[in-house]
């Protein structure tokens, strides 16, 4: 599994270059990350693998960037075709499993995996069978 962690930032310019440099002189390799901004603020959802999620959040804060929130992620590898996503998003919803953020981690020969952020990761996990 990978952890989700939130950061809220003032957008203006330099807050990527904060957040990624705190990570990377920590070590913490950046799994997946998305960012947006609304008016006067910003949001950057950044996934690191588990092992590194503490070191992620000392960096963070040490670069005095605050952690909203942070979260397990489960990992998802499907086939590379189209609709795979589909079944596996109405197999979700057929549980009634919430999910807030979904990313895509990379892609193989013949799959891709991504990160669902979800609000109840055991109930999604049932309804994946695993």
């Amino acid at each position: 599994m990978t952890t989700e962690l939130t950061v809220r930032v003032p957008n203006r310019v330099g807050q990527l270059a904060a957040i990624s440099g705190a990570l990377g002189d920590a070590g913490v390799n950046i799994a997946t990350l998305s960012g947006s901004a609304l008016g006067s603020k910003g949001v950057i959802h950044v996934v690191v693998a588990d092992k590194a999620a503490a070191r992620a959040r000392r960096a963070l804060k040490a670069a005095k960037l605050r952690v909203t929130s942070d979260r397990k992620v489960i990992e998802v590898r499907l086939a590379d075709k189209p609709g795979s996503l589909a079944r596996l998003a109405k197999r979700l919803a057929k549980a009634r499993v919430s999910v807030d953020s979904a990313y895509m981690l990379g892609t193989g020969k013949n799959s891709t995996t991504f990160a669902l952020g979800v609000k109840d990761t055991r109930k999604a996990k049932k309804a994946l069978g695993r």
